[in-house]
């Protein structure tokens, strides 16, 4: 299509998978920082239960993250978060590879625990958070899927924009077509006047040319005005072939203006032929159960986008359940005839079909205001 613009196909091709990477890396950094801050929040709990030794800073540390990131919604729907806890001096707390100890007679003095813990907390906690959004989750499909229908969206608006362009340069190359058509017709009336009016003249020429070689003869007729008269007529002659050649001319590069509009009218027929049988082949494949004329097809084609969603469907409803489809009337039910019935669809379309052998055919779509000339295509079956 002349309209439909290829950067814009690509760049709607290209554009999701490119927009959700730089997402996802955008996402991450910001997701890494909300759950810095959120586990500084969190992850040493009740301060009393430190400074009293009854729980360690690593145990304190391993629960509360490991019950934060269990919680967390980013966590559950796509986010693989690694989370470390480190002093001032760099000795990891989280995660600890040392095992908590268990209760009993050898657990720890809570003095001891707890002198270790202030000491701990007195050189300060360094939190380090890696979040990776993993691929194929929630968070991550739905990102991408946002920016594919984004895209979608983007082609059908411009689809639709081609196709109006398209239908206005239709229209006026139709209109221009009638225009040259008429003034041809007009020239060639003209010629065929000059033509007449050129007879005319070469008659009368004739007829004074021989008034004049009889006056000649007889002598009673002024030589100089029949010689003056017959030089006005050879002018008038003259003038008219002229004109006569003229009209030829223009003629001409009008029948070549026709010809360039015809070829360009017939590679505009090739490309709705391609159109056609691309949807007759959609139609073969979606609907089993129906036929679909040729002529039903190339009246799909003209219809603009919304009445051929809609006759859509009824052409599916008959494929599916043709029996519950609301039938307006019979067009044709008399002796020797098919039944045809008519369906009307989004107010002004109509809709003809028949049965025949068992299977449904889609004979005819139109309007309103075709609706005379498909009755008379279905007079001829």
């Amino acid at each position: 299509m002349r309209f439909f613009s290829i950067k814009i196909l690509v760049l709607c091709t290209l554009l999701p998978p490119l927009l959700y990477l730089l997402s996802v890396l955008a996402l991450e950094r910001q997701v890494e920082s909300r759950i810095s801050r959120q586990i500084e929040e969190v992850y040493t709990g009740d301060p009393r239960a430190l400074l009293d030794g009854s729980v360690r800073l690593e145990q304190a540390l391993d629960t509360n993250i490991r019950q934060y990131l269990g919680a967390s919604l980013l966590v559950r729907h796509g986010f693989a978060v690694r989370v470390s806890v480190a002093t001032g001096s760099g000795k990891l707390l989280y995660p600890s590879a040392v095992d908590p100890p268990g209760a009993g007679p050898s657990q720890p003095d809570p003095q001891r625990v707890a002198v270790e813990n202030f000491a701990l907390l007195s050189e300060g906690l360094v939190v380090q958070v890696e979040a990776r959004l993993e691929h194929n989750r929630l968070i991550s499909n739905a990102i991408l899927g946002a920016y594919v229908f984004a895209a979608l969206a983007m082609l059908l608006v411009h689809y639709r924009i081609a196709g109006r362009k398209l239908n206005l340069e239709e229209d006026r190359r139709r209109g221009e077509i009638e225009r040259l058509a008429q003034l041809e017709r007009e020239n060639t009336a003209k010629l065929a006047d000059l033509q007449s009016e050129r007879e005319r003249l070469r008659s009368e020429f004739e007829r004074v040319k021989a008034t004049m070689e009889g006056e000649r003869a007889r002598a009673e007729r002024n030589e100089d005005d029949l010689i003056g008269e017959i030089e006005s007529l050879e002018t008038k002659l003259n003038e008219n072939l002229g004109r006569q050649s003229s009209q030829e001319e223009e003629i001409r590069s009008l029948k070549e203006k026709i010809e360039l509009l015809e070829k360009e009218q017939r590679r505009e027929d090739r490309g709705r032929s391609k159109a056609a049988a691309a949807l007759q082949r959609r139609f073969a494949t979606l609907y089993k159960n129906l036929a679909v004329s040729e002529r039903a097809v190339d009246n799909l084609l003209e219809l603009n986008e919304d009445l051929r969603l809609k006759a859509e469907e009824v052409i599916h409803q008959l494929n599916s359940a043709p029996d519950l489809v609301v039938v307006k009337r019979k067009v044709f039910g008399k002796k020797n005839r098919e039944t045809v019935l008519e369906v009307v669809f989004a107010y002004k379309g109509r809709l003809y079909f028949r049965r025949r052998e068992g299977r449904v055919e889609v004979v005819a779509v139109g309007t309103k205001n075709s609706q005379e000339r498909e009755l008379e295509y279905l007079s001829s079956l």
